[in-house]
């Protein structure tokens, strides 16, 4: 069955952009000739240009016009390493294959709400739905890249008028704060999974309609109960998720 006139042409400019004839960053034709290139209407070309943007190949400049989408510059997440002691390993420490460390003060903001447990949250907290819960909420950015958005949920009886609670960075480290209060992390569990982004998650990434984030649920426990929920959360088309166990020559490392 052929295809409509409008994804006849989505095809051959897709082919011209992975076959290099349309580079990354060059602006594609006109609409006028692409109309007269495809002899089709102008709403036909909208629509194939359309396609293409939902499908991240073609962005759209106000008043410049549609440009081949650059490729996506790359990073790797190392979630964890099999050696030392649970409180060392955490995602906020992952290192991107290119840019300075994330997790520096000048690329990381802040923001701490006390707000109702969702039912997701609840059920990782052992909390009931609606149970009062602080949530820290950071963005992070590499060379101006949107890279990361972290959100750390802490049940509300826990972390009451501790540093946990209050807006700003944390010299000490969160799992610092927590053994003090005598809730020591003994371990976590990871749950990796991609989903279609929020609107704050669209905004935050400037992502096309169609573009999936990566989302890391990491629940942590004390040897009595979950102590906390971090949801890491990446665009899905700029970052691999790493898993190092052992010991790796130091040429073939990801991070």
């Amino acid at each position: 069955m052929a295809h409509a006139k409008y994804q006849q042409i989505a095809d051959r400019l897709r082919d011209q952009i992975n076959s290099g004839a349309l580079a990354p960053d060059e602006r594609l034709p006109s609409e006028p000739d692409l109309v007269r290139q495809f002899d089709a209407s102008r709403n036909t070309v909208r629509l194939a240009l359309a396609l293409l943007t939902n499908q991240g190949l073609v962005v759209t400049r106000q008043g410049l016009g549609t440009f081949v989408q650059a490729p996506a510059k790359p990073f790797t997440a190392l979630l964890s390493r099999v050696k030392g002691a649970p409180s060392a390993i955490h995602a906020s420490t992952a290192h991107p294959v290119l840019g300075p460390d994330p997790a520096t003060p000048e690329t990381v903001r802040v923001l701490v709400e006390t707000v109702e447990a969702t039912a997701s949250v609840a059920e990782k907290l052992a909390i009931e739905p609606g149970a009062p819960v602080i949530v820290r909420r950071s963005s992070q950015h590499i060379d101006g890249v949107p890279w990361l958005m972290i959100n750390s949920y802490f049940p509300l009886d826990l972390v009451r008028n501790t540093a946990l609670a209050q807006p700003g960075m944390i010299p000490q480290g969160t799992y610092t704060v927590l053994a003090e209060l005598g809730y020591e992390q003994i371990g976590f569990v990871d749950e990796i999974a991609a989903r279609m982004p929020d609107t704050r998650e669209f905004d935050f990434f400037h992502l096309t309609t169609g573009t999936p984030v990566m989302v890391v649920n990491r629940t942590s426990y004390s040897a009595e109960r979950p102590i906390r929920l971090t949801r890491y959360i990446y665009r899905g088309d700029r970052v691999q998720l790493a898993h190092v166990q052992g010991s790796i020559p130091g040429e073939y490392r990801t991070a």
